[in-house]
């Protein structure tokens, strides 16, 4: 069994840890940003009632908009080509 030693860190693997570092917090803001439209959703369609259907139709159609890219599952886009 051999020593190696300390590990030395590259540019290369720290620019690596930096970007998915980046990844992981652009997607954690996508996520909160998304928490908070179905949140807001939630509220109107309490408020509103029979009459949601009309009056939250925006917020509805902005959470579906958004939902697929606020998704956290799989590799990260930048490991997919591999």
């Amino acid at each position: 069994m051999t020593n190696v030693g300390p590990v030395k860190a590259t540019r290369e693997t720290l620019y690596t840890a930096d970007r998915a570092d980046r990844l992981v917090r652009d997607q954690w803001v996508k996520i909160m940003k998304l928490r908070i439209v179905r949140e807001k959703l939630t509220e109107c369609y309490h408020r509103e009632g029979v009459n949601h259907m009309q009056n939250c139709r925006e917020l509805a159609e902005r959470y579906l908009r958004d939902l697929p890219g606020a998704q956290i599952g799989g590799r990260p886009p930048h490991l997919k080509d591999e």
